[in-house]
């Protein structure tokens, strides 16, 4: 989990493109933050609940944390 720069506040993974299922619940229940359709050149990774975006560059934790949340929501990488 990365915290906000400008609050302090926890973040979720933010992803960009056409959401799966699993990662369009994780947003409704407030896990994930979605980007739209369009990636920046410089994507953020991290949105907050105040909409502030950023980019922590600890991939690992971004990837275990996204998959954490998706799973939690029935997604399966098998």
């Amino acid at each position: 989990m990365s915290l906000c720069p400008e609050c302090g506040v926890a973040g979720v993974p933010l992803i960009f493109g056409l959401p799966v299922p699993e990662a369009l619940a994780a947003a409704r229940s407030g896990e994930l933050a979605l980007g739209g359709c369009l990636m920046p050149p410089q994507p953020p990774n991290w949105e907050c609940p105040g909409g502030h975006r950023w980019r922590d560059g600890d991939e690992t934790a971004f990837d275990e944390r996204l998959l954490t949340v998706l799973a939690a929501h029935g997604y399966r990488t098998d």
